[in-house]
């Protein structure tokens, strides 16, 4: 009903005199700090709110509802990680189906960043591994729906499906140079439980062994890397590479039986702390091949990808002055999360602890003096001297923490060019490469004899050119170009032709980036175990 004059000017006045009191309030809080308010008044002023809106809103609302609301915006005031499935969007049939394994998982890790789900990782060993989707691409839509989910829990549960069923994602992709692509891929529902998490285990030289993990997942991933190592090993391996690049963690019981490959039996791993007692705990190494066998120096190869159990492995082999750590600044979260049942059938999971290392660094980042968006767009990019928390290791070295594990040696992240993204993206190098590589002599060619070719000819390249010009895409010229062009058609050759394991293999005697780490070993030698011994 329209308001009377009279009506209308009452309202404009109660404005007036509510603004007024709000700014006489701000002159009295000049002059004297602002008493701390008690929970009981808080709680009184959230149910004067309640009522008012209840009484004076002109539409009809779901009391519910706005609690609700409420409790997700104080969960997630709480901390970036925190969050609330609300019962209205759980799907208990279908949980149970994906607990019993009646249902298969979108290979993808995504976390939600400010509100929106990003990539984190795919599977290694599943068939979205060729598909271009990278780290930081954003979920638009499901099968043409908009994303409902709020948390990766849920989002990983809406994205389960029959065994082999496609699920159409649509991916927003900020490109380096700022431009925005939009991409739509077909991802096929499967597990990859029996894929390794050690895809590659290689001789660099006589003397170099090199290994991949990529997750921490599943409760093979110690055996896994047990078997590699005592496989270089027995090739004369007399130092060590490992790789744990883009390592989204996992498990931190197998965090703590990888450490016990490389550290004596009671060393701390990590310690644990939170309101709780129940919270703290100290995890230790409780079998270990220290003494026999693995005391050779060793090189840790990380970047802003390295996150959780990963974290916590290099922190640990850092604070023992077992390994080196090379790359860039990992990613920075190390929490203890709880679920916790509500009354009316919601979830709430909730940090209720914090990670340390061996020498007592925070791994996690201060997430409480910035904003949503700083905290997830700064991962892994402050550096040591920006006043980070520090501590020292067993033999007096300084390293820091306060936003993920510093690296002793930090690496130059280099940017790929445009349009090698935009080939990417629209799946240009792997169709070219699937035809590529049937034809003599690619088709008869090792990994490592690919490895060794260093460079794809020049009739090759002007091939890939000319098929990429046709589809839309202008690749540059020049000596730098052609050296990132001739690098990245040979890994995918490695993929097309010996899947995932030919993949990494191929990374692992290319990549200059595993050339710096070799580099690396000079300083590494110089490291004291947790023995007090090289």
């Amino acid at each position: 009903m329209p308001m009377n004059r009279g009506t209308q000017r009452a309202v404009t006045l109660s404005a007036c005199a509510l603004l007024g009191a709000t700014s006489l309030g701000a002159q009295d809080s000049l002059r004297a700090p602002t008493r701390q308010r008690s929970i009981a008044e808080d709680l009184q002023l959230f149910s004067q709110v309640l009522n008012q809106i209840r009484v004076n809103h002109p539409d009809s609302l779901d009391t519910h509802a706005l609690l609700m609301a409420a409790i997700e915006g104080m969960v997630s005031a709480a901390d970036p990680h925190s969050y609330v499935i609300p019962a209205t969007r759980l799907d208990s049939a279908k949980e149970a189906a994906m607990n019993a394994g009646k249902l298969y998982p979108v290979p993808i890790s995504f976390q939600f960043v400010g509100g929106a789900p990003l990539v984190m990782s795919v599977a290694a060993g599943s068939r979205a591994a060729s598909l271009d989707i990278l780290p930081g691409d954003e979920l638009v839509s499901v099968d043409g729906r908009a994303v409902a989910a709020e948390s990766s829990e849920e989002l990983d549960l809406s994205l389960a499906g029959a065994k082999g069923a496609p699920a159409q994602l649509m991916l927003r992709r900020r490109r380096p140079d700022g431009s925005i692509a939009r991409l739509e891929r077909d991802v096929i529902r499967e597990r990859t439980d029996d894929a390794s998490a050690v895809p590659a285990a290689v001789m660099l030289d006589s003397t170099t062994g090199y290994v991949r993990v990529t997750t921490f997942m599943g409760d093979k991933v110690a055996d896994d890397l047990h078997a590699a190592l005592g496989k270089l090993e027995g090739s004369g391996m007399r130092r060590l590479v490992i790789d744990l690049r883009g390592n989204g963690g996992g498990r931190i019981d197998e965090a703590k039986r990888i450490a016990g490959e490389f550290l004596p039996r009671g060393a701390i791993v990590y310690t644990a702390a939170g309101r709780k007692t129940a919270v703290t705990d100290t995890g230790r190494v409780q079998r270990s091949f220290w003494r026999s066998e693995r005391r050779y120096p060793i090189v840790v190869l990380v970047d802003n990808g390295t996150a959780s159990a990963s974290e916590l492995v290099a922190g640990a082999l850092q604070d023992h002055d077992r390994a080196l750590i090379v790359g860039r600044t990992t990613f920075g979260k190390s929490l203890l999360m709880q679920t916790f049942p509500l009354t009316d059938g919601s979830r709430m999971a909730l940090v209720v602890g914090a990670v340390r290392t061996p020498c007592g660094r925070v791994i996690q980042r201060e997430y409480h003096n910035e904003s949503r968006r700083a905290y997830y767009r700064d991962a892994g990019e402050a550096d040591a001297s920006a006043n980070r928390p520090s501590c020292k290791t067993d033999a007096g070295r300084v390293v820091y923490g306060g936003g993920g594990i510093v690296p002793d040696v930090v690496l130059r992240q280099i940017d790929a060019p445009s349009w090698l993204a935009q080939a990417g993206e629209r799946g240009l190098l792997l169709t070219w490469s699937a035809g590529f590589s049937s034809k003599p002599p690619v088709s008869s060619l090792s990994v490592d004899a690919l490895a060794a070719r260093g460079a794809l000819d020049a009739t090759a390249l002007a091939d890939f050119r000319t098929y990429a010009s046709t589809n839309g895409v202008t690749i540059r010229t020049g000596a730098d170009d052609d050296a990132v062009l001739s690098q990245s058609l040979l890994r995918m050759i490695a993929y097309v032709r010996f899947g995932d394991a030919g993949y990494y293999r191929l990374v692992a005697l290319t990549d200059p980036m595993v050339h710096s780490a070799v580099d690396a070993f000079a300083k590494a030698s110089q490291l004291t175990g947790p023995t007090g011994s090289p």
